[in-house]
């Protein structure tokens, strides 16, 4: 009690030492007649009247905070974020009423992408690469510029249709279609679109390949940032899992940028046994 006493009256007292201050003026008809000491003299009330409120209120905040250990898990949570070298993250990857969410600045992030090289990882990435699709204009664009400068290129991975990933996900989508379930038909097309993107061009501008294992997830990476979100089979598609922003440069983005290179090796190194495995047969 005695705390909250006098927490009260000092907030009084500098709250009448500013008003007083502010007022002195107002009721003196004849500005002109202020005198430069009666000026410092309100200046200083201010002064000292704002000097003891401000840290009263701090205080009483962080104290309320506190009291709930809001104010500790606070500062934790900035603390790891900055030290994560996470920029943003967003409930999901879906475009909602907020003008601030993950759709709008994945696209923000393809238009600006003029140098460099864009690489993408998902199941089908569908989304990016259908024609009618809102970011197939971005991905164009990219093309157009590359042909023209080539100062930016485009790799993509994508499940293969006999990966775990791709099986599972039929079983649970689609488990009615046993012969060409809708997720090999998304990559399928995703494919049939990379290379009319590459016709297209005077060159193969999009570079793709088929991963058998790992993932579980979508990422996009740019020469700044890096897009994350994490998938997971489930009865409900899309999973709507946050997506997570990392800047260049921090732990996030080098390892799933050396993630996807791994990956792009591996694919590499599949697709060889494959051919020898035919040239075998």
């Amino acid at each position: 009690m005695k705390k909250q006493y006098f927490f009260i009256f000092w907030v009084t007292v500098s709250t009448m030492l500013i008003v007083v201050a502010f007022l002195i003026p107002l009721f003196n008809t004849n500005v002109t007649n202020i005198s430069i000491v009666k000026s410092i003299t309100l200046l200083l009330l201010a002064q000292l009247g704002g000097s003891i409120l401000f840290p009263l209120v701090v205080g009483f905040v962080y104290d309320r905070l506190k009291r709930h250990d809001d104010a500790d898990n606070i500062w934790i949570a900035f603390r790891d974020l900055a030290e994560g070298g996470i920029l943003r993250v967003y409930k999901d990857r879906e475009e909602n009423e907020y003008p601030d969410n993950a759709f709008l600045s994945l696209k923000t992030a393809f238009d600006n992408a003029t140098t460099g090289e864009v690489k993408l990882v998902g199941v089908s990435l569908r989304v990016f690469f259908n024609q009618t699709g809102p970011f197939y204009r971005s991905i164009y664009n990219i093309c157009s510029l590359s042909d023209k400068t080539g100062a930016v290129s485009i790799r993509a991975l994508l499940s293969h249709p006999d990966a775990p990933e791709t099986t599972n996900r039929a079983k649970i989508e689609t488990p009615q279609l046993k012969k060409e379930p809708l997720i090999e038909i998304d990559i399928n097309s995703t494919v049939a679109s990379i290379d009319n993107l590459n016709r297209t061009f005077s060159k193969a501008i999009i570079q793709h390949r088929f991963y058998k294992e790992a993932p579980y997830c979508t990422c996009i990476i740019f020469q700044d940032r890096c897009y994350f979100s994490p998938n997971l089979l489930s009865n409900d598609a899309p999973v709507r899992l946050p997506m997570i922003v990392f800047r260049k440069g921090s732990h996030g983005y080098t390892k799933l940028s050396s993630y996807f290179d791994y990956l792009w090796l591996q694919a590499e190194r599949d697709m060889e046994d494959t051919e020898n495995d035919r040239h075998e047969a």
